[in-house]
C-alpha cells in the first residue's frame, strides 16, 4: 500500500466496527465512523492510507488537505519541544513538522494560529510535513496567477537568513526583508504586511518600518535597552562602523544616528568620542 496516497483497495469483510480492506497483500482496517456507507465484501473502494496515533496503518475516506507529493499551506494547532509542531491536514492525527525543519530558537518557532507552506515526506514508515527549499517553494507557485503591480502585500515569515528574512504570500509573491528594515524577532509561520520598496524579475523587497517618528521612538528604546543591559555603557556612537550597527541592532547607520540624537536631545545619554554613556 501507498502510505500518505489514496489506493484503491477491496473489501475483505465486514467486523463489528469497521471493514478490513486489502491490495492483495496488506490489510488495513477501514473504522465504520469513517464509511461513506454499507460496503459489500469484494467491492472495491478509494481510501487515503496512513498511521493512526498508535503507529497502525489506517484507511480513511476523508481525502486530506496534503498527501505525498502533493503541496499545502497548513495550520498549526499544536506543539512539543522536543517533536516540533504539528499540523492540520484534515485527519483525525495531526501532520508533525519535525524539530529538524525548524529553527534552533525556540522562540522563532511557530505559534499556534501560524500558517506554514509544506510538503509531506515519508520517513521510517512514517509521514511528516516537510519545509521545501526557498527554490522548491518559489516553483510550488510558478502557475499561479499573480498580481505583479503591488505596493504592500501579506506574507508569511518562512525563512532566516543572515542578512534578514523570506516571506511567501499566498498569491506566491516571494519578499525579502533585510535586517535593517524590522525591528522584531519574526519567527518562521508568522504572518505579517510588507511595504514594497523593489523588485525584482521573480521577487521582491519589502520593509516593516513604520512612520518615521515612531521607529524613532522604537530605535530609541532598544538602543536604552542594550545600554541598561550594559551596565549603562556602550563603544557604540554615531561613528561606529555601518555593518557593525547593522549586526548588533538590526538599523541602519542612519536610523541608529536619528535615534541616538534624539536620546542625546532628551537628555537620556551622555556621548563622547568612544562610548555612549545612559545618564
Amino acid at each position: 500500500m501507498d502510505l500518505g496516497r489514496i489506493n484503491t483497495l477491496r473489501v475483505l469483510r465486514e467486523t463489528d466496527i469497521s471493514y478490513l480492506l486489502t491490495d492483495g497483500l496488506d490489510e488495513v482496517f477501514l473504522h465504520k465512523k469513517e464509511a461513506l456507507k454499507a460496503y459489500e465484501d469484494h467491492e472495491e473502494i478509494d481510501v487515503y492510507v496512513y498511521k493512526d496515533n498508535e503507529g497502525r496503518l489506517t484507511a480513511s475516506t476523508r481525502t486530506p488537505k496534503l498527501m505525498i507529493g502533493g503541496f499545502a499551506k497548513l495550520e498549526v494547532v499544536g506543539m512539543h519541544p522536543k517533536l516540533g509542531v504539528f499540523l492540520d491536514y484534515g485527519m483525525v492525527k495531526d501532520l508533525l513538522l519535525s524539530l529538524d525543519d525548524l529553527p534552533g530558537s525556540n522562540d522563532l518557532w511557530p505559534q499556534m494560529g501560524d500558517e506554514l507552506f509544506v510538503t509531506m515526506k515519508e520517513s521510517k514508515d512514517r509521514l511528516f510535513a516537510h519545509i521545501p527549499s526557498r527554490n522548491e517553494l518559489g516553483d510550488r507557485f510558478k502557475d499561479l496567477e499573480r498580481k505583479d503591480d503591488i505596493e504592500e502585500v501579506s506574507v508569511i515569515i518562512m525563512y532566516h537568513l543572515d542578512n534578514g528574512v523570506v516571506g511567501f504570500s499566498d498569491q506566491g509573491h516571494e519578499v525579502f526583508i533585510h535586517r535593517n528594515n524590522f525591528r522584531n524577532r519574526l519567527r518562521v509561520g508568522q504572518r505579517i504586511d510588507v511595504d514594497i520598496i523593489k523588485k525584482n524579475d521573480t521577487n521582491y523587497s519589502g520593509k516593516l518600518i513604520e512612520q518615521k517618528e515612531i521607529i524613532i521612538d522604537e530605535d530609541a528604546e532598544i538602543i536604552i535597552d542594550y545600554l541598561k543591559k550594559n551596565k549603562g555603557v556602550m563603544k557604540f556612537t554615531d561613528k561606529s562602523d555601518p555593518e557593525i550597527i547593522s549586526n548588533v541592532f538590526h538599523m541602519s547607520k542612519s536610523a541608529f544616528k536619528r535615534a541616538l540624537g534624539r536620546l542625546y536631545k532628551e537628555g537620556r545619554v551622555e556621548l563622547s568620542k568612544t562610548q555612549t554613556k545612559l545618564k
